[in-house]
């Protein structure tokens, strides 16, 4: 009795506080409920009983007056699994009877039509409340506390008792449980996780409540919890998330679960660039992943890709390249149509494996393989059109001239001589209007030796699919490009120069489950590479020899003829071109690549739960035949006569026609045996692998006929917790016979740890951020590649030396005879370089995983770096013997960030990253300078050094004004249009110790990408932006234009016109060169005039293609087709000169220059059957 007058006190008093302010708050501490053999009026027919059987059935609470419901029946079936609100509608109607629901939970029962002398629906609620019957200790269910409110218009009770979902979380494939699993109310914040068998308890507040399950690598799922108190969900995986290959050393993971420094791009991204290799594919893709393509000649056009920067200024800086877990030499050769997924491995925990071979990082490209399923067949057709990039457009001769009678007339002050022109006015009207071809030729050589456009195309057929025993992936495929020289066989009677490059790849894997517990892998490819072009000098040569050609130094050919029109030597594009000494002539070369590739897996699951083993072994083959046809190439030398007609005279004479033939080879041979192991304990997830790993290579051009070798034993161990907490150790124990005996191996191990906080109990489940990672890693790696030379460790031999011993009487007559001399001493304790290497990274989803964000900070410090004494004297009197000296560190940063969404029928995608990479000499041993700050110890690796200028002098005060630093070049003749250098040292004197670091390295220390994907019903779009900065180069002497000391006359490019002249100075006009002279000058010195920002930013790809519809397809009998246009290289802001590509620049001032970058534009068509 004492209980129920609390229960209603506390409910009246709630009520009735509640009215005062607008609303009632009431709460029931119990409700009655009687027991299924109550009064007849609670009968199975009465509605008052149903409602008591609903409260029970739905967890809910009724509130009425019970005179409204006396003697109130029901008839007909009640479905107890429909809605509560159906139940109530089909009950009531009949019986004149309405339901309200309650803010905070339950039900009113209301007259459906009020009388007037009805009371108000507030003091119906009183009176129920009043007539409740008395309750029952034993018919009482406990409720929650004080949670509703009521008022004039509107009332609720109570908030019923939460009702209790317990149920396990499994995966719907295997249906092993998931730990960890996240389980959120649906619009509230409220969640839970399972636990380490999956299951899961948690209370919800009606029958309405939606929860939602998810788990990083599977599909969320949405359950209405409905009638039920036990929810089991089975969890699919998510295919985009989990079959991200993640590729690590000798293996795969997960990548939610890979606690290394790990990019990879998929095949989609690969086939957008239509480029013939796959280095320049990856420009701008992946962060941490450095590229620079050095020039655009067919079939050596590919990019040299170095991983986080520059950790060593020995040997090969290459980082180590796989092929479906095979080492190749030479990646670019496979077709992009046939490959799957490119990944880099850049910290010691996912390169420590490959022991004295990882410390430049691992590139690993994966093959596409067959899937069960009917045969899909697939064919790639592209057709594109190159052109290049970006030439320098070169003075025409009538300025040419002009500005050589400026260097000569600028010149007399240090000459001083009287000042004579070489050309008259006469001969420059000559060479502008071209009356005269032959003697006062103006010829645009770049117009005259490239053509405008060239082709390229494509062809891939490949068949995939398989049966459950029998998968299977073939492929074969075409691809041809042209160079851009004009072909001159019909100019002249010569071979064709044009370069050509053609590339047959084929490819069958195949996939074998022989039974359930014994799988086989067979991998067959093959690569034929064709080249043909010039031999007589290299491309590179060639470029050169055009970019210094002057305008009027030849006409070229002139009636089939190469003719020149001076005597001596000559600078003539086309005899360079095509055969500039004897040993010209035609190059054709075939090279060709096998690869096998067998292996075994067997699976011990019998013996050991999660335990099996494989080998395999594999074999590359590498040919190359070259064939070279030689004829000498005649010129004739133009002579005018007395009557004015031309005599062409034979230069050089015929010779007889040549032939050779030389060819080299190759093979490799890797085998390898492995065990691994792989189990779930519950919540605690572990894995295993020990591996025997071996390699040789037998070349004939190995010293002594010794094959090349590695030996490796690995170790890698995984366990993860809830998939919360992650922890890894990889080991490599690794050798080579390149080292003296205890030498050879080495012990490379590395360590990671990661933590998915977003796992945690703790972690809000339905907040912006759904996934959180934090991973740190640390280790050791190695590189033996140090360089051409094997076995230093052994005193090279003696060497026969021409005039090595001299006889007579110095300072008179004395003779040099040739002799015996001993090599290099060795060094026995001569071994790899060794890296250690931290990396801390953070990996992020947010807002529904639209939005995905990684970042890794790393620090690298590279020791025993091979090197060459410098400090011991050369009078000893022997070659120093390599030794480990050199010290380097190498840190920076790097992120990626990609945005995904979709409104409506457009979906679009952007993404973009960042690395920065900047090293630093800490030892070489080096002669220290007179002045530290010369010395590359301490410095960027490449690091510029040169004057530093300040302008230009302008007037002759500047010159002789009493301040003026003393210039040690050229006697001190310095003029007005001379550079103006830094007295650095202050010594009074501008001479090689004012030389100090300028600008940034030659090697990029920020590379960056960002692209844009849409897509819109049929249609879709790209577009990659591509870029690096803080990178500077030298102008090269042809570069800068002033090479008109040289004999012949060179050429200039046509900003030169810009060059300092009194005139143009008086004038005001533009001056950005110092002025023109031919003989020696200050000018030319290594300064910052000429050091340039080679950063830039590049339209990498852009692509738009339409995938034709349903209706259409299945009219045309294909299951799919996709025509699509792109280009590559499609424009490039940049700070360099016109005409020069920052990417595509010499080094140094030599005679040759890089074949020009090319800009692609392509068309093709993707039909899959």
């Amino acid at each position: 009795m004492k209980r129920r007058i609390l229960i209603y006190t506390i409910f009246w008093l709630s009520c009735f506080f509640g009215i005062q302010e607008g609303t009632a708050q009431l709460t029931f501490a119990s409700v009655y409920r009687p027991q299924d053999g109550g009064s007849s009026q609670e009968s199975a027919t009465s509605i008052i009983g149903l409602l008591k059987k609903l409260e029970l059935t739905y967890r809910t609470t009724f509130v009425y007056q019970k005179e409204l419901l006396e003697n109130k029946t029901f008839s007909g079936p009640v479905n107890e699994n429909d809605k509560l609100e159906q139940i109530l509608e089909r009950v009531l109607t009949p019986a004149n009877l309405r339901f309200r629901k309650l803010k905070g939970g339950g039900y009113t029962i209301l007259p459906r039509k009020s009388p007037k002398n009805q009371p108000a629906e507030t003091e119906l609620l009183k009176t129920s409340i009043n007539q409740l019957p008395e309750p029952e200790t034993d018919k009482v269910l406990a409720m929650n506390t004080l949670a509703s409110r009521v008022n004039m218009q509107s009332f609720s009770t109570t908030k019923p008792a939460d009702i209790l979902i317990k149920g396990k979380v499994t995966e719907s494939e295997k249906g092993e449980p998931i730990p960890g699993a996240s389980i959120v109310l649906k619009g509230a914040t409220k969640g839970t996780n399972t636990d380490a068998n999956g299951a899961y308890s948690i209370a919800v507040p009606n029958e309405n409540a939606v929860l939602v399950f998810s788990f990083v690598g599977f599909e969320k799922q949405e359950i209405t919890v409905g009638n039920r108190t036990q929810v089991n969900v089975a969890l699919k995986n998510d295919l985009k998330e989990l079959n991200e290959v993640v590729v690590v050393g000798f293996g795969t993971q997960k990548k939610i679960n890979a606690t290394g420094a790990i990019s990879t791009i998929g095949t989609k991204e690969l086939i957008q660039s239509p480029v013939a290799n796959i280095s320049n594919s990856l420009v701008g893709r992946l962060p941490g992943l450095f590229a620079t393509q050095s020039g655009g000649e067919p079939g050596n056009d590919g990019s040299k890709i170095r991983i986080r920067g520059v950790g060593t200024f020995s040997g090969s800086t290459d980082p180590l390249t796989l092929v479906d877990g095979i080492q190749v030499d030479n990646y670019n050769n496979i077709d992009p149509n046939e490959i799957e997924s490119v990944t880099i491995l850049k910290d010691a925990s996912s390169t420590a494996v490959y022991g004295i071979r990882g410390a430049n990082g691992v590139l690993i490209i994966t093959t596409k393989r067959g899937k069960v399923g009917p045969p899909k067949v697939s064919y790639t057709f592209n057709q594109g059109f190159n052109s290049f990039t970006d030439l320098r457009q070169m003075m025409n001769s009538g300025d040419y001239a002009t500005h050589f009678n400026d260097a000569i007339k600028a010149d007399a002050y240090v000459t001083g001589t009287v000042y004579v022109p070489k050309y008259t006015d006469q001969d420059i009207e000559l060479y502008r209007n071209g009356q005269d071809p032959v003697f006062h030729p103006n010829v645009n050589w770049f117009d005259v030796m490239f053509k405008k456009v060239s082709k390229q195309s494509q062809h891939n057929v490949n068949i995939s699919g398989g049966q459950n025993k029998v998968r299977y992936f073939v492929s074969a495929g075409y691809f041809s490009q042209e160079g851009l020289f004009k072909d001159t066989k019909d100019v002249v009677d010569a071979f064709s120069p044009q370069s050509l490059f053609q590339r047959y790849n084929l490819r069958s894997n195949f996939n074998f489950d022989v039974t359930s517990r014994l799988r086989m892998t067979l991998d067959l490819s093959s690569q034929t590479e064709a080249r043909s072009g010039n031999n007589g000098s290299s491309t590179e040569r060639v470029v050169g020899d055009i970019a210094r050609a002057s305008p009027l130094s030849t006409p070229g050919v002139v009636d089939g003829k190469v003719v020149n029109i001076l005597t001596g030597s000559q600078n003539n594009p086309y005899a360079s071109l095509l055969y500039p000494n004897l040993a010209g002539g035609l190059k054709r070369s075939y090279r060709n690549y096998l690869n096998g590739n067998f292996r075994l897996d067997y699976d011990l699951g019998s013996l050991i739960d999660g335990l099996s083993v494989h080998g395999n072994v594999a074999m590359q083959t590498y040919n190359d035949q070259q064939i070279v046809n030689t004829k000498t190439l005649i010129t004739y030398l133009a002579v005018k006569l007395p009557d004015g007609t031309i005599n062409y005279v034979p230069s050089t004479t015929e010779a007889q026609f040549g032939f050779n033939q030389t060819g080299t080879y190759n093979r490799r041979i890797t085998a390898e045996a492995g065990i691994d192991y792989k189990r779930n304990f519950g919540a605690h997830n572990v894995t295993g692998l020990l591996l025997y790993n071996q390699q040789k290579t037998f070349d004939p051009s190995l010293a002594f006929l010794v094959p090349k070798g590695y030996q490796s034993f690995v170790g890698r161990a995984t366990y993860d917790y809830k998939g919360r907490y992650l922890a890894e150790v990889n080991v490599g124990y690794n050798g080579t016979e390149n080292f003296a005996p205890g030498k050879r191996f080495g012990f490379f191990p590395a360590y990671s740890l990661g933590w998915v906080a977003s796992q945690e109990p703790f972690f809000p489940k339905a907040g912006f951020v759904t996934f959180l990672k934090v991973r740190g890693s640390y280790g050791e790696v190695g590189n033996d590649n140090i360089g051409g030379t094997r076995f230093l460790y052994r005193e090279t031999s003696y060497s026969s030396v021409a005039n090595i011993y001299y006889f007579g009487n110095v300072g008179s007559t004395y003779s040099g005879f040739a002799g015996i001399r001993e090599g290099a001493t060795g060094n026995p304790d001569v071994t790899w370089e060794r890296a250690v290497k931290q990396n801390i990274g953070l990996e992020l989803w947010m807002w529904k995983d639209k939005i995905k964000f990684t970042a890794d900070v790393f620090n690298e410090n590279r020791s025993d770096i091979l090197a060459t004494p410098q400090t011991i004297s050369s009078i000893v009197g022997l070659s120093q013997p390599a030794s480990n000296l050199g010290k380097m560190e190498n840190k920076g940063y790097e992120g990626d960030i990609t945005y995904t969404d979709k409104v409506g029928s457009l979906g679009y995608r952007i993404s973009a990253n960042f690395s920065f990479a900047r090293n630093k000499v800490l030892f070489r041993d080096e002669v220290p300078n007179q002045y530290p700050y010369q010395n590359r110890t301490g410095q960027r690796l490449g690091q510029n050094f040169g004057l530093i200028a300040e302008g230009l002098y302008n007037t002759w005060e500047e010159v002789n004004a009493s301040n003026r630093p003393v210039y040690s070049y050229q006697n001190n003749k310095v003029q007005p249009g001379d550079i103006k250098y830094k007295d650095y040292n202050g010594d009074g004197v501008i001479n090689n110790f004012d030389a100090v670091p300028i600008g940034y390295s030659n090697l990029p220390e920020k590379t960056f990408g960002a692209s844009i994907g849409l897509t819109f019903k049929g249609f879709d779009l790209s577009v990659l932006f591509q870029g690096v900065g803080n990178v500077s180069h030298y102008y090269t002497r042809f570069q800068r234009g002033t090479g008109y000391g040289q004999a012949p006359p060179e050429g200039s490019p046509n900003y030169m016109n810009e060059s300092w002249t009194q005139e143009r100075y008086d004038a005001g006009l533009p001056i950005q060169f110092p002025r023109f002279s031919v003989n020696s000058n200050p000018n030319g010195e290594g300064s910052s005039y000429w050091l340039a920002d080679a950063s830039y930013v590049r339209i990498k790809n852009a692509e738009i293609g339409y995938r034709l519809t349903e209706g259409l397809l299945k009219k045309l009998h294909i299951s799919a087709c996709r025509i699509y246009v792109n280009a590559n290289n499609l424009y490039t802001w940049k700070h360099m000169y016109p005409g020069i590509d920052p990417e595509n620049t010499a080094t140094g001032d030599t005679n040759t220059e890089p074949y020009p970058l090319v800009r692609t534009i392509n068309t093709g068509i993707n039909l899959s059957f």
